[in-house]
């Protein structure tokens, strides 16, 4: 196969756009319906259909994406290790997710409330908004923004 290249002018023109949205995402968990619940109580995501027995949840999201929570006799958490995050070139445990709020103070009260391990406290990151990181009960990480008042 002849591999041919193109302006970028024209390359960027035929490129443009057209990955639109992430429509779901998939995230490891050791039990579907305790975490359905605790997406849903936590979270305030919704429950698509009833879990059947050895499969997975589908959360559905305030503006529709689709969040599904399959069994991962594993137990590996979804995170991964990177150099490229912390100023200081060290290693930090990132987050592959990373949902958006427009309720961040009421989102934290519900993680502190349950007893949800959070990184720090909310994180005012000024022209990139709020921030915030937790992990769910699997030991999946996850920032949440908020975008800045304008």
């Amino acid at each position: 196969m002849k591999l041919t290249f193109m302006s970028r002018s024209r390359h960027r023109e035929e490129t443009l756009h057209m990955i639109k949205n992430l429509n779901c995402a998939y995230v490891p968990v050791s039990d579907a319906v305790k975490s359905a619940e605790w997406y849903a109580q936590v979270l305030g995501m919704k429950l698509r259909a009833p879990v059947e027995p050895g499969r997975g949840a589908i959360m559905i999201m305030d503006e529709g994406q689709w969040l599904f929570l399959l069994p991962s006799p594993d137990g590996k958490p979804l995170t991964f290790s990177t150099t490229a995050w912390a100023e200081n070139g060290e290693s930090f445990e990132m987050f592959p997710i990373c949902f958006t709020t427009t309720r961040m103070q009421s989102l934290y009260a519900s993680l502190r409330e349950s007893g949800t391990w959070v990184e720090t406290d909310i994180r005012d990151e000024g022209s990139c908004g709020l921030q915030l990181t937790f992990k769910d009960p699997d030991g999946n990480k996850f920032q949440v923004f908020q975008e800045p008042a304008s």
